[in-house]
């Protein structure tokens, strides 16, 4: 049976001749599947170039961050660099430190030189890890370990030479020094822990170290008599004197003034008997006076 027609009549309204279109159903439906096919791909073509313009700029998007990331890193890298190299001087200017304050360690055994477990003073071992933000932060955190270890050893090392009786306690001739002699008065052998310094009484008597005064007072054959602890083990004894300028528990600092020359005591003329002693022992005050004699 032949297919059914559709007439479709188009009449022009300025002119009397019309136009005419036939078409059978099955051909519409053909027309139709070939309209609905082709609005489906072109849906798809328009999605598919939308996807790809998308793709296209996230490539891009992506380039420019990872050159971005390129920039940084190399900037990351030159700046670790730049740090490292400023640890590196730290850690052998430490040692140097050290050195100076008589610690363990020499200036070119120093963490990184000389290879992992090198040591100064005796804060402990440091092995350098990989470059990168960790060794830097645990190398920056050993630095500072030995840099606190030798401030305190270096403030300890200033208490100890404030304490030590370095310095003359006054200006006169030295008429006997430390060791056996005959007595002046007895004429017998014995033995003189100190030096005498003669001088004019009066003369000036300062202290050679900073210290506590531990006794003031007269204190038999050696008369009026000044006692100064100094920590550290020294203390320093002044006999004879004529006079005394501190009293008991005065806080006394090296160059102050603590009294002057005499012949208090047992004493054949003005002069002052000066000890120095270091952990309960008497000790030649020689050892210790760097400006006279």
């Amino acid at each position: 049976m032949p297919g059914r027609l559709n007439t479709i009549i188009i009449v022009p309204h300025s002119q009397a001749r019309f136009i005419k279109f036939s078409f059978s159903t099955r051909s519409l439906m053909a027309g139709a599947s070939v309209l609905a096919v082709a609005v489906i791909l072109s849906v798809i073509a328009i999605a598919y170039s939308g996807n790809a313009v998308s793709r296209r700029a996230d490539v891009q998007r992506l380039q420019a961050e990872n050159q971005e990331l390129t920039e940084v890193n190399r900037d990351l890298s030159r700046t670790i660099s730049e740090v490292q190299a400023r640890l590196d001087d730290f850690e052998e200017r430490t040692a140097r430190l050290a050195l100076a304050a008589g610690m363990q360690g020499d200036a070119t055994g120093i963490v990184g030189t000389t290879g992992p477990g090198a040591q100064v003073g005796s804060g402990g071992l440091y092995n350098r890890l990989p470059d990168g933000p960790e060794s830097l932060k645990l190398q920056g955190s050993w630095i500072k370990q030995q840099l606190d270890m030798v401030d305190r050893k270096l403030a300890e090392t200033g208490d100890v030479l404030s304490s030590t009786p370095t310095m003359a306690p006054a200006v006169g001739v030295l008429t006997d020094g430390y060791g056996s002699r005959n007595d002046p008065i007895t004429g017998r052998r014995a033995f003189h822990r100190g030096l005498d310094i003669s001088a004019r009484r009066g003369t000036p008597v300062h202290a050679p170290a900073d210290g506590v005064v531990v006794f003031a007072g007269r204190n038999g054959g050696l008369g009026k008599t000044i006692r100064i602890s100094h920590g550290f083990g020294f203390t320093t004894l002044y006999g004879h004197l004529h006079e005394m300028s501190v009293e008991l528990g005065d806080e006394i600092h090296r160059g102050d003034l603590i009294g002057s020359v005499g012949n208090t005591g047992r004493s054949t003329g003005s002069h002052l008997h000066y000890e120095v002693h270091e952990d309960g022992k008497a000790k030649d005050p020689l050892y210790f006076i760097l400006d006279r004699f």
